[in-house]
């Protein structure tokens, strides 16, 4: 009988390679290594919700290994396919909202004091992978007809969760939530806009990239107006899913 990985085995896999390219995920021997830990949806969760609540487990990791990891661990195209646990109908749906719901803490007392000052979201690998959080969460989402599927207790959870990010005083923080509204303003405009305009309503401390990104999420202009342009998508996220999907997929 086969033993499931314990979450310290797990975050080593995860977490503990030297930062290169290709990642050690493209590797040939990627899926011996992977499947030899048994994991099933429902402990991909439990894992992952451990790790948002538990950031400071990270700190024996430089940021660009952080990095590497929530390409793996979040990536629509990840060869791992740990975010689509989220939207897994096999794992009890209040599981999966509180690992969504945990996500800001990893935000609050991980990202926002490991990238203080002016965001770089073209150059600095942790810094990118933050940014691209919530683009590549939505990418995890099934799309039927032009229609978002996934309950939606999820959706409802991570309109939620961003609401709350933004009001982390860390630019990054919030121009990575920004960056996930434009994406859920398709199906849920109301609502998207209705947290841009609470939050421009607080406009003293806001950046002028902050304040520039939540007009655009207002709009809907950075990336879904283009989204729905089959195979388009904002100039960031054009470069970013370019680059993981010219990686080789598991077979």
């Amino acid at each position: 009988m086969k033993m499931s990985v314990t979450f310290e085995q797990w975050i080593k896999t995860v977490f503990d390679h030297p930062v290169r390219e290709p990642e050690w995920y493209w590797d040939e021997e990627f899926e011996s290594l992977w499947e030899v830990l048994d994991l099933t949806d429902a402990l991909t969760v439990r894992y992952l919700t451990h790790v948002f609540l538990r950031p400071e487990l990270l700190n024996s990791y430089s940021l660009e290994q952080v990095a590497q990891g929530i390409w793996f661990l979040i990536g629509e195209a990840s060869p791992g396919k740990q975010g689509y646990a989220l939207v897994s109908t096999e794992v009890v749906l209040g599981e999966r909202v509180a690992c969504i719901q945990a996500m800001a803490e990893f935000f609050r007392s991980f990202v926002a004091p490991a990238a203080p000052g002016p965001v770089d979201t073209e150059f600095d690998p942790f810094q990118v992978a933050c940014f691209m959080w919530w683009d590549l969460l939505w990418h995890t989402f099934p799309t039927k007809g032009g229609v978002l599927g996934g309950e939606p207790e999820l959706h409802w959870t991570c309109l939620n969760v961003m609401t709350e990010i933004l009001n982390i005083p860390s630019e990054l923080c919030q121009v990575s939530a920004l960056h996930g509204l434009n994406h859920w303003h398709v199906q849920y405009a109301k609502q998207v806009e209705q947290i841009v305009d609470a939050l421009l309503g607080k406009a003293i401390g806001l950046t002028p990239r902050v304040l520039d990104d939540a007009s655009k999420a207002r709009l809907a202009s950075l990336c879904d107006l283009l989204s729905r342009l089959d195979g388009y998508f904002c100039p960031v996220c054009q470069q970013r899913h370019a680059m993981t999907l010219s990686r080789p997929l598991p077979e």
